[in-house]
């Protein structure tokens, strides 16, 4: 599914501007500021229909003239500030002919899952419960024992038969055991950065899932090992045993205010690790 993105905060700054396709799994990468996030939460608030949200963001990063535009398929966004010294309010459009069924994990999602802390913007607060209430009742083979109790809205760990809040269960648990059962929904999960901070094997773990799941998965990341495994996800859905489904893999620089299709690796962060190295000798 194609895309287009322009964002403008004014007319003659360009923050990220392009176009590309959607795969079954999107991976984008970029420096921090790089409009990662952005689009993401405009992706969101086009495929959920969640102009509040669009608007929300629109007013915080828009100035007098700017715009922010993103298209996907045949679906349309469309905000903007008007001109002039104090710029007014931004306004957005929504032309799509039906909602999608979408979940935006954003940077501090942890928290909502681990200590009940809600999301500050209610589009994407109220996505997280539904998602919760989604996957809480799933049967399968998962990696992580993990239960939610709806009346308490509280996630469990099941450690040898004993019950776990979350508030101690380890940041893999809360990730991996809610993502394992997500990647298998008929919807799209926007990861922005909800892979950074796992162990290397439980990103592969992650990756071969996604090959063998329904959802079509956007992941914002700085890490590029998150990149190569989801990159090769069907090879790594094979070394897990898993029966991998045949899934289009679409990987992205947002760098320059550009956007750029690469391959395995990112040559940028490969220039990080040998400053590294030649640093320490």
């Amino acid at each position: 599914m194609s895309f287009h993105i322009s964002i403008r905060p004014r007319p003659e700054e360009r923050l990220l501007e392009g176009s590309g396709d959607l795969g079954d799994i999107t991976i984008i990468m970029g420096r921090p500021r790089s409009g990662k996030s952005l689009f993401l939460r405009y992706l969101f608030s086009l495929l959920v229909r969640d102009r509040e949200l669009a608007e929300y963001i629109s007013n915080r990063i828009l100035g007098p003239g700017g715009h922010a535009r993103l298209t996907v398929g045949d679906s349309a966004l469309n905000c903007s500030k008007p001109e002039g010294e104090s710029g007014g309010t931004a306004t957005c459009t929504i032309s799509a002919a039906r909602g999608e069924r979408a979940y935006l994990l954003y940077e501090g999602w942890l928290f909502t899952a681990k200590y009940r802390e809600p999301a500050r913007l209610k589009g994407v607060a109220d996505a997280a419960r539904e998602l919760f209430e989604r996957v809480a009742d799933m049967k399968g083979r998962f990696r992580y024992d993990i239960r939610y109790r709806r009346e308490a809205a509280e996630w469990l760990e099941v450690r040898d038969g004993r019950e776990l809040s979350f508030d101690v269960s380890s940041s893999a648990v809360v990730a991996v055991g809610i993502l394992e059962r997500a990647l298998q929904l008929d919807a799209w999960l926007l990861l922005d950065g909800t892979l950074d901070a796992l162990f290397p094997e439980e990103v592969m773990y992650l990756a071969g899932v996604a090959a063998s799941g329904s959802a079509r998965a956007v992941i914002a990341t700085h890490s590029p090992w998150v990149l190569d495994a989801f990159r090769c996800s069907g090879v790594v859905a094979g070394h897990f045993c898993m029966p991998a489904v045949r899934k289009g893999v679409r990987p992205y620089d947002f760098s320059g205010g550009a956007i750029t299709p690469i391959g395995l690796s990112a040559k940028t962060y490969g220039d990080v690790f040998e400053r590294l190295y030649a640093l320490c000798g």
